[in-house]
């Protein structure tokens, strides 16, 4: 590890470090998912219990439903505790799973790092043998052809007549244009 990695991990409380270990973390959060699972039931228990108690008083003069409304406003509070802890659990896992993806993606990034160097230098190679070969081209195609010198130009490819029996000096000579 390198320097800085050791000062960012002195950084972390003793009882967090062993959390970064995927084994580690994986155990506790299967402890607090289980825990919070546990709450889970003994909320919605709670809440079964107050739902049942609260709705059945009824005081003389209510209306339909005055029971019901009266008792939303406990059970509120028990459906958050119930959510909390549904969400809490969820968290749980989502954290695992999410710590476990983060430890693969850097674990793998050297290698496609070093995968994505060396098909980089492939394709500036074979660029680089291209512009050789282009530019090689040009100037063959560009120098003054000798008398008895044999016809260089490759099948399917006739010499220009434009050039022919001139001293060619840049592109615009090939096509009998003047420069600018």
């Amino acid at each position: 590890m390198s320097e800085i990695e050791n000062n960012v991990l002195n950084r972390v409380p003793a009882e967090f470090r062993p959390l970064l270990n995927l084994d580690h973390l994986t155990n506790w959060t299967l402890d607090r998912q289980r825990e919070h699972t546990a709450d889970l039931s003994a909320y919605e228990a709670g809440r079964a219990v107050f739902q049942t108690v609260l709705r059945s008083q009824h005081i003389p003069g209510d209306r339909k439903w005055a029971a019901r409304w009266r008792a939303r406003k406990v059970e509120k509070h028990w459906n958050r505790l119930v959510k909390a802890s549904r969400d809490s659990a969820n968290a749980s896992e989502s954290l695992r799973i999410a710590y476990a993806d983060h430890v693969r993606v850097v674990a793998a990034l050297p290698a496609q790092r070093a995968d994505k160097a060396t098909a980089k230098e492939v394709r500036r190679g074979k660029v680089n043998d291209f512009t050789a070969k282009s530019l090689n081209k040009t100037v063959s195609n560009l120098a003054p052809q000798r008398e008895g010198d044999e016809e260089t130009e490759t099948a399917g490819q006739a010499r220009d007549s434009a050039a022919a029996g001139r001293t060619v000096r840049g592109v615009n000579d090939l096509f009998g244009r003047r420069g600018a």
